[in-house]
């Protein structure tokens, strides 16, 4: 092997290294993972829309364990408190997008005050989807719903994150006496 194809290869796996793309690929990897499992348990639960959980596992899916923790929790209370506002939104709405807009903001402004901001987002989208679209069985059977999906999707996030290929933690140096 020539001088010049060993530095040739050893550029290539520095810009591979600097680029992450070993982490990347194994990220990508569990993400797709975690969404076939959410829409095989949900189809194998009876779930209505089991596509819900597979969204929740991919919005939630970090390349970092700390990142999708954080992520689980933000979604798991933003879906409680948007479901629970889009529950209670439907039946006084009527129609009125004015009371739209306030419940909105109301699902934002609570989950700051409860000092989860990134949860308000996910909050509205939860009270939007309960509100806006038409779901046979009602509101309350919509809230229930949605909530499951969602837990499902966290719950499957979780356990990929912890158990497919398991971030590995450094080994703490072991200091001897001189």
């Amino acid at each position: 092997m020539s001088a010049n194809s060993k530095a040739r290869g050893s550029r290539f796996s520095a810009w591979w290294e600097q680029k992450n793309f070993g982490q990347q690929a194994i990220g990508a990897f569990k993400t797709g993972l975690a969404a076939v499992i959410c829409v095989w348990l949900g189809n194998l639960l009876g779930l209505a829309h089991s596509y819900w959980a597979a969204v929740s596992a991919i919005v939630v899916m970090g390349f970092d364990t700390t990142l999708t923790f954080a992520s689980c929790r933000d979604r798991i209370i933003g879906t409680a408190i948007g479901a629970f506002m889009g529950w209670v939104t439907f039946y006084a709405w009527h129609g009125h997008y004015l009371l739209y807009g306030l419940s909105v903001a109301l699902c934002i402004f609570a989950c700051s005050a409860l000092a989860f901001d990134k949860a308000g987002r996910l909050a509205a989208v939860a009270l939007s989807i309960i509100v806006l679209v038409k779901i046979d069985n009602g509101p309350a059977q919509a809230a229930i719903g949605r909530f499951l999906e969602v837990g499902l999707g966290i719950v499957v996030a979780l356990v990929v994150t912890l158990l497919v290929f398991p971030a590995h933690r450094a080994k703490p140096e072991i200091k001897t006496a001189v």
